[in-house]
């Protein structure tokens, strides 16, 4: 039987630790500069869930002052698609290289975004009460729950009372699901995806699969909701998301 470590040797562990996740987070940002890079993972179309949330929920018979923030825009297509529909645009993203990529976008199509490089559970750069429209597409998932908690509170602290949130994030239907390992309340960590599959990228990535009501929960008391569900199935393998379609509400 093994007895206690000394004390001397805890604290080396401890260290280790902070080493290793210090070089995930590393590894982790160093991913999206890679995937950015790479034009396979700069699609140049919006998806049709952002085309119908905005045609249905946003007035653009006002979109030059309507606010909207495209959150962790990646390379940034919903805000070029924004900006097209004349609305006031801001994007964010943890990357470097796409947010670089965005910019040489609106130089070339000649539109205006205000872009920022931030990691999207830091949105302190935004003022209170200051969008009318957030989007999250397809981010929330690459968050620790932690930091996905902190987004939600931060979203609900930039937007105007009434404002309008649209978030797609990963269900407990996923496919990824049954190549994961589970961690803790809503995370996995993805082993092995093959190479066939998409986003066989996300390997070795840690990973948030939401129940609806885990989803309930997360955004009780700050939104009113309406959750629905968006499945595809590529073959065997099913990318499953809800779709969440929130306004603020003053508590």
């Amino acid at each position: 039987m093994t007895g206690p470590l000394p004390r001397g040797s805890v604290r080396r562990q401890d260290q280790m630790g902070e080493t290793m996740q210090n070089v995930e987070r590393r590894s982790m940002r160093e991913r999206w500069e890679e995937a950015h890079a790479d034009a396979r993972f700069r699609p140049a179309y919006p998806h049709e869930q952002v085309v119908r949330w905005t045609f249905r929920t946003l007035d653009r018979r006002a979109a030059s002052t309507t606010k909207v923030l495209d959150l962790g825009c990646g390379a940034g297509r919903h805000a070029v698609f924004f900006a097209h529909q004349g609305f006031d645009v801001h994007a964010c993203d943890i990357s470097a290289t796409g947010i670089a990529y965005l910019q040489s976008l609106t130089e070339r199509l000649g539109i205006t975004i205000q872009t920022h490089q931030t990691p999207g559970h830091d949105l302190s750069h935004y003022g209170d009460k200051s969008f009318d429209a957030v989007l999250c597409f397809g981010v929330m998932y690459y968050m620790s729950i932690d930091q996905a908690g902190q987004m939600i509170r931060e979203v609900y602290r930039i937007l105007k009372t009434g404002g309008k949130f649209l978030c797609v994030t990963r269900n407990d239907g996923d496919g990824r699901r049954q190549h994961a390992i589970f961690l803790g309340r809503c995370t996995w960590h993805i082993t092995a995806l093959a190479a066939e599959v998409a986003s066989h990228v996300e390997t070795g990535m840690d990973m948030l699969f939401f129940s609806k009501s885990d989803i309930e929960e997360i955004f009780r008391g700050r939104f009113d909701v309406c959750i629905d569900r968006m499945t595809y199935l590529h073959h065997d393998f099913a990318d499953d998301d809800w779709v969440i379609s929130a306004t603020k509400i003053e508590v």
